[in-house]
């Protein structure tokens, strides 16, 4: 009965050291994961920046473009 009650002290034990492996490697997963999140804010937050600057540089190329063609046609007027 002595023998029984070893192996079975012996198997808790595995059992145990074994959960202790896998709650360690759920947590690193865990880190990671957040790691990921936070790397794909970060890109989330870097697109749309880029994408406002994109719209603020679009407009300022259409003011650019309207204001050309205004002075094109000013200096049109005028002979040499």
């Amino acid at each position: 009965m002595n023998g029984r009650v070893a192996e079975i002290a012996a198997a808790v034990e595995q059992i145990g050291a074994e959960a202790g492996r896998a709650e360690a490697d759920i947590t690193q997963v865990a880190s990671v994961a957040e790691e990921s999140s936070a790397s794909t804010e970060q890109v989330s937050a870097s697109t749309q920046q880029t994408s406002a600057s994109t719209q603020e540089i679009a407009a300022s190329a259409q003011s650019l473009s309207s204001t050309a063609q205004e002075l094109n046609q000013l200096v049109g007027r005028f002979t040499v």
